[in-house]
Parts: structure tokens; C-alpha cells; sequence
């Protein structure tokens, strides 16, 4: 594949090649058509004498559009040919030559590429024109060396004695294909769609750095519309700093320890919050369910305690002793009624609580049995 060349380089190469061409081309149509080149054949003019040399190295450029006296068509076309082939040549050597020129170290190259290129297609257009002029004049035959050898000569005496106005275009045209400076700017001035420029530095006074230029910020990628909306989370110093619950304060540097604080149990393992966001809440734990108490069997009555030997027995109808004012036993279950057998039936999950309430103890004697 193919380097593409810059839109800067292609200008300057257009440029320059067409400066190149255009003086040898108005030379050309000024000193080489057939009418000028006639006339000064025809005049008498010498050519071994004074300038008569550079006028002969003028006909490189001619062209024709009839044939001369005394010659058929093969006179025009190698004419033309030879004189299309010197522009050729040249257009490409120019073009080529662009590389080699820094546009920015002088114009010196220009006018350097634009001569030699016009030296070397002169050349070329000679070693082309004394083939054709030996087909199409009358030569004697052993002369086609010496021809080919003369036009070679004449076309390099062209171009080293003319090839300095194609120097000129290409100077010219390198000059029409360089970028355009704006005018001069005052000292601190920011250029044109570039970067700010640092001010110059004061006398007596310390040279600041300039501050690095920040990057500017990367865009977001976009929203897959597949994905919910998530709500925008708020900066993390926006966010004021929250402790997490269930652990002390910090205490300050030199005080003592702070206190835990009465209704707030410490919880070491609840997990913090992330950074930037609120605690969450302690959810209330909730009350323990109360287990019902398992059934206890009914209570035996206990046996009352049998009398000493040397105590004499009490009677039925003697007191209690003073001390048990409080335990004198209740009625005897049996004296009862009937029906409460069925209140206790209805109740036995009332019952079952008052357990201890319902439990007698006969303190009576034995004999009363």
C-alpha cells in the first residue's frame, strides 16, 4: 500500500513544478517556434561567432508545425517529440526533488533542484532528438554517432546556461506553496488555535514554570438502553463523615478513654458502611417469644410429720400453734363439690400456671385418718 503525501506537500510539490515549467515553456514559445528559428536560419547569422553559440543552444526548444524546406513530416515530429520529452523530464525530477528541500532552512534548494533538474532534462531530450533527427534528415550514414553525441552536448550546454530560470519558478513556486504566518505577535500574546503561551520573563524577578496543561476529561460512555437507571452517587467530600454505629468515639490526643454510652451496646462485628455513603439504620431485634412452661404432673400431698414419743397428743379441738397462722390448711379437696371437677376440666390451661397456689398440705395428724 501506498503512502498518502500531506495536503501541505502536495501543494508545494504542484507549486513547484509548475514554476519550473513555466519560464522554459514562454522561452519556448518566444525564441523556439518555427518562425523566429527560420528566420535566423535564413539571416546568415553565424553561429561560431560572439553569441553565436548561445543562440544555437536555444533550439532545443524548438517546435514546428510545418516541416522545413526541404524536409517531410519526419523533421516535426522529431521536433516536437524532443521537446515534449525536456518537459517531461523535468516535471519529474522537480517533483522528485521536493523531499530533499527543508522549506524552512532557506530557498536556496529550490533554486539548486530547479537547475540541475533542467540541465538533466536537456540532456535526456538530446539523447532523444539525434535518433529521430538522423531518421528524419539526410546524415551521412557513419555520422549517427557524432549526431546523437551533438544533441546530447547541446541540450546539457541548454539547461547549464538557461537552467537558471527554472531554478527561479521553482523558487517561486516553493515560495506561493509554504503556509502563511500571521504578523508578529506582541511578547505574551496566545497564538492562534494553539496553546497559551508563557509570559516573558520580568527583569529581577524569578522564572516561574509554566503550569502543565490538564488533559480534558474523558466522556462517559453512553447508556446501554437495556440497563436501569441508577441513581447519580453523590462526591465522596460532599458526603460528611459519619462513625459507624456501635463503636466508641475516637478519644483526642493526651485524653482518656471515652466511655461507652448507656443504650448503645457495642457491636464489634457490624460491618461499616463504604466510604461516601450513610450507615444504615440498626434494624430492632424482636422480643423473644415466650415458651409456654411444660404440663407439671399434679403434687402428692405431702405426709405430715408424725409426732415426737414424749409429746402427748393434741385434740382435734386445740389450737394450731401461733407460728402457723399463715399455713393453717384449707379445706379438705375432698369436702368440695362435685362441679369443680368440671370448672377444672375448662380450665386446665389457666390451671396449670397456678400451680403452686393449689397445692395443700394436710398438717393434721395421723389418728385423725
Amino acid at each position: 500500500m501506498g503512502t498518502t503525501l500531506p495536503a501541505m506537500t502536495m501543494r508545494r510539490m504542484l507549486a513547484m513544478t509548475g514554476g519550473a515549467l513555466v519560464p522554459l515553456a514562454v522561452l519556448s514559445l518566444l525564441v523556439g517556434n518555427q518562425w523566429v528559428t527560420d528566420a535566423i536560419a535564413e539571416s546568415g547569422f553565424e553561429f561560431g561567432d560572439g553569441i553565436g553559440p548561445l543562440v544555437s543552444w536555444l533550439f532545443a526548444l524548438a517546435w514546428r508545425f510545418t516541416p522545413r524546406t526541404g524536409a517531410d513530416w519526419r523533421s516535426v515530429v522529431s521536433d516536437d517529440f524532443s521537446l515534449l520529452v525536456l518537459f517531461a523530464v523535468l516535471a519529474v525530477l522537480v517533483a522528485g526533488g521536493i523531499r530533499l528541500t527543508d522549506p524552512e532552512r532557506g530557498p536556496f534548494g529550490a533554486v539548486i533542484i530547479g537547475w540541475w533538474a533542467a540541465v538533466v532534462a536537456a540532456g535526456a531530450s538530446g539523447l532523444v532528438s539525434g535518433p529521430l533527427s538522423y531518421w528524419a534528415l539526410d546524415f551521412p550514414d557513419d555520422s549517427l554517432s557524432m549526431v546523437i553525441f551533438s544533441s546530447i552536448g547541446q541540450g546539457a550546454a541548454f539547461g547549464l546556461a538557461f537552467g537558471w530560470l527554472s531554478g527561479l519558478g521553482a523558487l517561486g513556486g516553493l515560495f506561493l506553496g509554504r503556509p502563511r504566518e500571521a504578523g508578529p505577535r506582541p511578547p505574551g500574546a496566545q497564538q492562534p488555535y494553539g496553546p497559551p503561551q508563557p509570559y516573558a520573563a520580568q527583569p529581577g524577578m524569578p522564572m516561574q514554570q509554566p503550569y502543565p496543561q490538564q488533559a480534558p476529561p474523558q466522556q462517559m460512555p453512553q447508556q446501554m438502553p437495556h440497563q436501569p437507571h441508577q441513581p447519580q452517587q453523590p462526591h465522596p467530600s460532599a458526603v460528611p463523615y459519619v462513625p459507624p454505629q456501635g463503636q466508641p468515639p475516637q478519644a483526642g490526643w493526651g485524653a482518656g478513654p471515652v466511655p461507652q454510652q448507656p443504650g448503645q451496646p457495642g457491636q464489634p462485628g457490624q460491618p461499616g458502611g463504604q466510604f461516601g455513603t450513610p450507615p444504615v439504620p440498626q434494624q430492632p431485634s424482636a422480643p423473644p417469644q415466650e415458651q409456654a412452661p411444660p404440663p407439671a404432673s399434679p403434687a402428692e400431698p405431702e405426709e405430715a410429720p408424725r409426732d415426737a414419743p414424749g409429746e402427748a397428743p393434741k385434740g382435734p379441738g386445740e389450737d394450731a400453734p401461733e407460728d402457723a397462722g399463715d399455713d393453717t390448711p384449707k379445706d379438705d379437696p375432698k369436702d368440695e363439690p362435685a362441679d369443680d371437677g368440671q370448672d377444672d376440666g375448662k380450665d386446665d390451661g389457666d390451671d396449670d400456671l397456678d400451680l403452686a397456689d393449689r397445692t395443700v398440705i394436710d398438717r393434721r395428724r395421723d389418728d385423725d385418718t
